[in-house]
């Protein structure tokens, strides 16, 4: 804080006035003043973090704290298991050790704990604390008000001022008014002193200047203060906060018969993690004979604890049902409904556990990371609750097909707790290829290269987007469906250039019949070419309409070459072109329908209650129709 006296100016207007009135007669009482000017005061603040025990302090000659840390994660669709351990020298007979500073969010439910060896020692109890991070007489909390007072002060001393000088400015008015209405009278009954109206006509000038000047320059500290002043009102106010934001402490009582070392460990759920599988396959060459399929699992948490190093494990098992015992009524004996009562309320825990994340986890993760930025945590936070939306309907229709999968990350990386998207490599495998062109010139145009491979791996590929690598280029993304052990699927390599497509309805030989009933006979001509100097195979399908109402009949039908259709009407060849040869093929057949049926089916168009089979038919008829 510095000072700025304007006390000699004050007394050399004190004497001019002084000077004056006395010439003038006139008698005023002057307010004195003084200015306190604040220099803006940049404060460089280390923060410290400091959480509060929450032990109380009758048990802290009792409990022992623990020094723990992370070594595994499973992380689900909306949780991550969490397993904590600390390796330590146990003393004989019974004490109380506890695991602390842990997110308030932990699921009660789902806490375990287990001794390592197991004969070390025995658990006798197991409790859960819970407190706040901060309280309301805390040192920092204390200090964070008075820092917000002072600046407060400082403001209100300023807006003293404000008023003296206002004050100041109104005497030095009521002088100029006050010798405007005296000059006349002079004038009319003696001499006029002109010198010492001069001198009051300067006075009263230079006065309001330095009035107005020390307003202003009183003006800019008050803006200067401004945004310390809102800064120190941020920094209590997030203090404030932490006296209502909860952190959790488990204490465990062991009973040992020796001193010896053990390793506790401590098992527990929370939410604020998610995780989607992802693929990418590369291959090499014009004609693939292999492909690698790498498998990946890009995982997001804010948890309020950095997995730093540990062992990560991915599971598509929903999470509730690892602590749900099945058929319990006819797999326990004794009384089950005290049972039953455990496993019911741990989910009603988790719920509880996701209601405490959402409320606190935003400033918790703050006080964690005071250096990020939040609106960055903010926008990973909104993306990681999009893909647990929809990975956990992905991972439950897996659950309906009584399928799950559990895959071990390779290595052992850091994932903080800021929301980032972490890739973690759960698996590789090397496939057998067999590369193909297929050609659907009804769906497009554009012939496409595609490898076909078996998924001889122990691990089914998991539904998710696979990124596509041909000679090191990439080509673009697409996805897969769940793809188990065993199964055989095929990947899009890119557009076969070499092939030219056409298809083409053969208007001399296709005609429409409006009437009580519609008849269309169509001709269709498919032409393939190959346009490269080599034999290329292709896989070439169409189809036929396929009817299911009794309205609705199709007959007529010739391929060329022959080749007989499948339950849905599907067509395939397999064409072996030389080079720059052109194969044709021709498809003819003959609709016949009442046209109020079609309509009706028409009107009816993608409701719930249309089967799949009518609608597909009703829009190759509108396109057909549409050809004419």
């Amino acid at each position: 804080m510095i000072a700025h006296d304007f006390r000699p100016i004050r007394l050399a207007w004190s004497a001019i006035f002084s000077r004056l009135t006395a010439s003038l007669g006139i008698h005023v009482i002057l307010l004195k003043g003084r200015i306190i000017a604040v220099k803006r005061i940049v404060l460089v603040t280390v923060f410290v973090c400091c959480f509060w025990s929450n032990i109380t302090a009758e048990e802290q000659g009792q409990v022992k704290s623990l020094a723990s840390s992370i070594t595994e994660v499973t992380v689900y669709s909306d949780r991550a298991r969490v397993t904590r351990s600390s390796t330590f020298d146990i003393e004989e007979g019974v004490a109380t050790y506890a695991f602390q500073k842990l997110p308030g969010w932990i699921d009660e439910g789902s806490i375990r704990v287990a001794l390592s060896p197991n004969n070390a020692g025995r658990i006798t109890d197991v409790q859960i604390k819970r407190d706040y991070l901060a309280r309301a007489g805390d040192d920092d909390l204390q200090k964070a008000e008075s820092a917000v007072q002072e600046i407060a002060d400082q403001t209100a001393a300023l807006d003293d001022e404000l008023k003296v000088l206002e004050a100041q400015r109104t005497q030095v008015e009521a002088i100029r008014m006050f010798s405007l209405e005296k000059l006349p009278k002079d004038a009319a009954f003696r001499e006029i002193d002109v010198e010492s109206y001069g001198q009051v006509v300067d006075f009263v000038a230079q006065s309001l200047r330095e009035i107005a000047k020390a307003k202003r320059d009183i003006n800019v500290m008050r803006r200067e203060l401004q945004p310390e002043l809102s800064a120190r009102r941020r920094k209590l106010q997030e203090l404030q906060q932490l006296s209502q934001l909860e952190q959790t402490a488990v204490l465990v009582t062991i009973e040992a018969e020796a001193r010896q070392q053990l390793t506790l460990s401590l098992t527990y759920m929370l939410p604020g993690a998610t995780w989607e599988p992802t693929h990418e396959l590369r291959a090499q060459g014009d004609r693939p004979k292999e492909a690698v399929v790498s498998s990946y699992a890009v995982v997001t948490q804010t948890t309020g604890e950095d997995w730093d190093g540990v062992t990560i494990s991915f599971s598509t098992q929903s999470s509730t049902e690892t602590i749900h015992i099945p058929e319990l009524d006819a797999v326990l004996l004794g009384d089950t409904r005290s049972v039953a009562r455990i496993m019911g309320g741990q989910s009603q825990s988790f719920l509880e556990a996701q209601k405490t994340y959402e409320g606190q986890n935003v400033l918790w993760n703050y006080f964690v990371n005071p250096d990020q930025d939040g609106n960055n945590f903010m926008s990973n936070l909104e993306v990681q609750h999009d893909v647990q939306g929809r990975i956990s309907q992905v991972f439950e229709r897996l659950q309906k097909r009584g399928t799950t999968a559990h895959f071990v990350g390779r290595g052992k990386p850091t994932i903080r707790t800021d929301g980032r998207s972490i890739r973690v490599a759960i698996g590789e495998i090397d496939l057998a290829a067999e590369s193909k062109i297929v050609a659907a010139p009804q769906a497009s145009l554009n012939a496409a290269r595609t490898v076909e491979m078996v998924n001889t791996g122990k691990q089914p590929l998991l539904p998710g987007n696979v990124s596509l690598f041909h000679d090191e280029a990439f080509l673009g993304i697409t996805d897969v469906d769940f793809i188990s052990e065993g199964e055989s699927f095929a990947i899009f390599l890119g557009v076969a250039d070499q092939i030219k497509l056409s298809r083409t309805l053969d208007r001399k030989h296709s005609s429409i019949v409006r009437g009580r009933r519609t008849r269309i006979q169509v001709a269709f001509e498919i032409t393939v070419e190959n346009l490269s100097d080599d034999e290329v195979l292709v896989s070439l399908a169409d189809r036929i309409p396929v009817s299911q109402h009794k309205e609705i009949s199709v007959d007529r039908v010739r391929i060329q070459p022959d080749v007989k259709p499948d339950s849905k009407g599907l067509l395939k060849w397999d064409v072996t072109l030389e080079p720059k040869e052109t194969r044709v093929h021709r498809i003819e057949y003959r609709i016949e329908y009442p046209p109020a049926v079609v309509e009706q089916m028409r009107k009816y168009k993608g409701s719930a209650s249309m089967p799949s089979d009518d609608l597909d038919l009703s829009i190759q008829i509108e396109k057909i129709e549409s050809s004419f």
